[in-house]
């Protein structure tokens, strides 16, 4: 199994950070073209219409949010910046599935992205994505 880890800083509060990761509103405007959510299952539509149902693992109100996405486990940790009032965000992925130390390098740059997207839409509003399906990139939206 492979993990690793990630952070970011947010002007914005931790229930803005929580909102986008947690509200399908929010998921779509960084993640997805769609993020629905049924009894505790993300239905997410990705660019060139690729699908994952993931399950929600932990839903802790501004401090944790976790998904399986594409089987890979994905930790939101959120915490207060008691100096900015904004806040620090670490994203620990899991992946059971991957043993190459090559393939874990690649697939990083997913989650680089994801954050960077996630940061755009939370303290600016602004959506990093080209919203074009011909010119998708598997790393930057998932598997």
């Amino acid at each position: 199994m492979s993990s690793k880890q990630w952070k970011v800083h947010f002007k914005s509060a931790p229930s803005e950070v929580y909102r986008a990761l947690s509200t399908p509103l929010g998921r779509s405007r960084f993640w997805a073209e769609s993020a629905k959510e049924t009894d505790g299952v993300i239905h997410f539509v990705l660019p060139g219409e690729r699908t994952d149902d993931s399950p929600i693992e932990k839903a802790v109100k501004d401090r944790v949010y976790a998904v399986r996405y594409f089987g890979r486990l994905l930790t939101f940790f959120i915490t207060l910046d008691e100096e900015s009032n904004g806040t620090d965000l670490t994203l620990a992925y899991e992946a059971p599935d991957i043993q190459d130390p090559a393939a874990i390098e690649a697939d990083a740059a997913t989650w680089v992205s994801l954050l960077l997207r996630l940061k755009a839409s939370v303290d600016f509003g602004v959506d990093l994505r080209n919203h074009d399906n011909t010119r998708t990139t598997h790393y930057a939206d998932g598997v």
